[in-house]
């Protein structure tokens, strides 16, 4: 492996070391390897390890869609950029599959279906294609992991026993701090199930967001109940994002939102995936 990106001021915990070790040797029998890559803490550990131990046997795709907002675009590019990935772009639209549109329970598996179609097309029949899950991921309902199983997607951080705190540890490591920030994910779980998914939703979600971010709420989620917006933020935040909220009270409600609450509960990964 590489050395130059390496920081000799931290030392990885054994169980970590043995979990890279795997990584390694995982990647090497796989190669060639495309990566399904987003800019995300999890995508960019598994980016830069084939980069460091494979430089010359892979390359790294990112989406553009709907559902990938446009400061995450920017994050990706500007990581991959940094740190010298070999990456390609593709669009791809699942809003015009209808069975996205529609935001069944299962709208994780039909998105994921024909995203990774895409990127399979893209990487060709001798590249295996990789996404960056961990065992985090286990934790929530994610009907998105059949489709990777049933288009023979691999998954090399789940199946080496990365967790998000280590793949932290090893981005430290590798002196990419910076690419140690909080978890995002796609607009359209900001909607709740059934709820039919428009542009239009996708935008108001956008760059309300935006806002809110730009106001002070680095994590945030405002989730999307018509036109009421409930914004979920970590618990010792929910008094500061009050002011906030109050404060964009005006923006907000010209975006659309006449009602808007704070969750006291805080931020729940995949709260909009349940129907109460």
């Amino acid at each position: 492996m590489k050395d130059t990106n390496v920081s000799a001021k931290t030392v990885l915990l054994p169980e970590t070391a043995d979990a890279l070790d795997r990584l390694r040797s995982c990647l090497e029998r796989l190669q060639p390897v495309t990566i399904a890559f987003s800019g995300g803490m999890d995508s960019s550990l598994l980016a830069l390890a084939a980069h460091n131990f494979l430089p010359d046997s892979y390359q790294a795709i990112l989406v553009d869609s709907e559902f990938m907002s446009a400061s995450e675009m920017r994050i990706a590019r500007v990581v991959a950029l940094k740190h010298g990935l070999r990456l390609k772009e593709i669009k791809v639209s699942p809003l015009a599959d209808p069975l996205v549109t529609a935001n069944p329970a299962l709208r994780c598996y039909h998105c994921k279906k024909a995203i990774f179609k895409s990127i399979l097309a893209e990487a060709g029949s001798d590249h295996r294609v990789c996404e960056g899950s961990v065992t985090d991921d286990n934790d929530d309902y994610r009907p998105g992991r059949q489709a990777l199983k049933e288009l023979g997607i691999v998954s090399p951080l789940l199946e080496c026993g990365f967790s998000k705190a280590m793949v932290g540890e090893v981005l430290r490591h590798w002196g990419a701090t910076n690419l140690v920030r909080p978890a995002q994910s796609c607009l359209a779980t900001r909607i709740e199930t059934g709820t039919v998914i428009s542009i239009e939703i996708l935008q108001k979600i956008e760059r309300s967001e935006e806002l809110l971010r730009d106001a002070g709420l680095a994590q945030c989620r405002l989730r999307h109940h018509g036109n009421l917006a409930r914004i979920e933020v970590a618990p010792d935040q929910v008094h500061r994002a009050l002011d906030i909220a109050a404060s964009l009270f005006r923006q907000l409600s010209e975006l659309g939102y006449k009602h808007i609450c704070i969750d006291i509960a805080g931020y729940r990964k995949g709260s909009m995936n349940r129907i109460d």
